[in-house]
């Protein structure tokens, strides 16, 4: 049994990403420049700040992003993430 936490890679502090525009969204897709595999994902829109949906898609980017870096998303608390990166 390997140690999950040994497993995950830590990133870069800047990485190079991506935009793409969808509609009034953009998903942003950061990536290793050495690799060039994605290491994270997040969506954003055109509209008011500190609304609902700015929130839930601030979570759900989140997610995305842990999993595709190998973290077990069941222990996650996604509003202790988004709170403390935000304050």
């Amino acid at each position: 049994m390997t140690n999950r936490a040994s497993a995950i890679q830590m990133l870069q502090h800047r990485r190079p990403c991506i935009n793409i525009d969808i509609d009034q969204f953009v998903l942003s897709i950061g990536y290793d420049p050495k690799t060039a595999k994605c290491c994270e994902a997040f969506i954003s829109h055109r509209g008011k700040s500190g609304t609902q949906l700015e929130s839930t898609l601030a979570k759900i980017g989140v997610l995305i992003s842990k999993a595709i870096q190998g973290e077990d998303l069941y222990e996650l608390d996604l509003d202790h993430l988004i709170d403390e990166k935000h304050q």
